[in-house]
This record gives structure tokens, sequence and C-alpha cells, in this order.
């Protein structure tokens, strides 16, 4: 393959197709994003009302905790309601496929895992400089996962944080409403920028230092999109990503 034929099909990897107009993919993806509050919210008022036994409270020295398992079943179940609404969605007038870039040729596995580490890589020392210019311990915002990760149902906690978070985050906002705010007179970056500053919302509560970082994976995983076009590409760097994070987390953080 010549140089100018690999440049051409660098550049067609990702191109936009979607049935949807980006306000209402905007609606959907915002509706998406509120189901996990939703669930939290029924959760506690089933803990208020008695439903809920002492033991599965997910309040912890009156502190939320992922090593109740009633919390971990409620994350797990936002993030599942809150996929099932991106995928019936994006598979309105039969779209799916297009709208997700679920279509094949997907970036190999390896490739994928490969470009979650460059996003460690390049994302990492910046993330490092911006805590300490804050005066914040590098886990402030990670350290909610700790109690969970140390506890019986850890294995839940990884699978909720490298599997099902990457999964519906990725086909909600590089995949489903990418889509439709790429294809609109915006074009490709400045969608990236609104979809990625839209996920960063999901984070809200972190300190500044911890929206940042979010915001730069969030571009860097529209970079990687846009380099592949490939759905598997972005799910499977996020879970690198998540992972590295979880284990730095396990290893290092101080007890809280």
């Amino acid at each position: 393959m010549s140089d100018a034929t690999s440049a051409n099909a660098s550049s067609d990897a990702y191109r936009a197709e979607t049935p949807w107009g980006p306000t209402a993919a905007l609606a959907v993806a915002l509706l998406a994003s509120l189901a996990p509050v939703l669930v939290g919210i029924a959760g506690l008022m089933a803990e208020t009302s008695g439903l809920i036994s002492p033991e599965g409270q997910t309040q912890l020295d009156g502190a939320p905790s992922l090593a109740s398992p009633f919390m971990l079943a409620q994350m797990i179940l936002g993030q599942l309601l809150s996929l099932s609404i991106i995928w019936l969605a994006a598979g309105w007038r039969g779209a799916r496929v297009q709208t997700l870039r679920l279509a094949s040729p997907q970036t190999g596995w390896v490739e994928a895992a490969g470009l979650g580490v460059l996003l460690i890589v390049a994302i990492g020392p910046i993330e490092l400089l911006l805590y300490r210019i804050a005066g914040l311990d590098l886990f402030t915002d990670g350290r909610w996962l700790l109690e969970g990760l140390r506890s019986p149902i850890w294995l839940g906690i990884v699978v909720a944080a490298v599997i099902l978070a990457p999964l519906w985050e990725e086909i909600t906002f590089r995949g489903f409403l990418l889509s439709a705010l790429a294809k609109s007179s915006l074009g490709f970056w400045p969608a990236a920028v609104l979809s990625s500053s839209l996920w960063t919302l999901l984070h809200w509560g972190y300190s500044w230092p911890g929206l940042s970082s979010v915001f730069l994976a969030g571009i860097g995983l529209s970079w990687i999109m846009q380099r592949t076009g490939s759905m598997r590409a972005v799910v499977v760097a996020h879970g690198v990503v998540n992972a590295f994070s979880l284990t730095v987390t396990y290893l290092f953080a101080p007890q809280p």
C-alpha cells in the first residue's frame, strides 16, 4: 500500500453515520446518564423505608461504601440500565452498527490495549502535575474505591470499573453521541470536546485536577476513535486505563 493510500485509509477510519440529530442524541445521552442517579435514589428510598437489612446498607461509618453488596448492586444496575437505553436508541432505523462503530474491521485486542497504555503514558505525568499544583493527594478522587477493593466483593468492583463502565460510557459518548454531533456542522473535534465535556460531568464531585484528567482522557479516547473507527479500541483502551488506576489505588493508596 502506498503512502497516499495509507493516509487516505487513516483519514477515512472514522465516518459519522447515524439517523439521530444532535439535539435528540444529546437528550438520550443525558437520560442514560441519569439512570444510575435514579437507581441510587430508589436504593436510598429502600434503605430509609427499612426494606434493606442493616448489613446490606450502603452507609458505613456515615459515608457511602462500595464494600456494601447493595451499593455495588446499585452501581451495576445503573450501568446496565444506561447501556440498555443507549443500545435500544442506537438501533433506531436499524442503524446500531453504524452509529456505534461496531462494523468490521475492528482494532485488534493487543493494539487496543496498547492504545490504553499510550493514554496512561501521555496523561499520567500531566495528572501528577495537576494534583501537585493543587496541593492534593494523588488518590483524592479514587479513594472511594479503596474500601470496596479491599473487601470480599472486590471482584464485583473490578467488573463494574474495568468492564461495565468503559462499555456503557464509550458506547454512549464516543459512539452514540459523538456520531450525532460529528455529523452536524460542528465537525469531529468540536463534537469530541463537547461529548468529552459531558462525560466529564458524570464525574462531578471530583477535584479540579481529577475533572481535568477525565476530560483529557475523553479527548484521548476521541483521538483513538478518529484514528481507528473502532468501538473495541476505545472500550478496551478505557478498560486498560481503569484497570491501571484500580491497581495503583489498591497497591499504594493509604488507608482512609
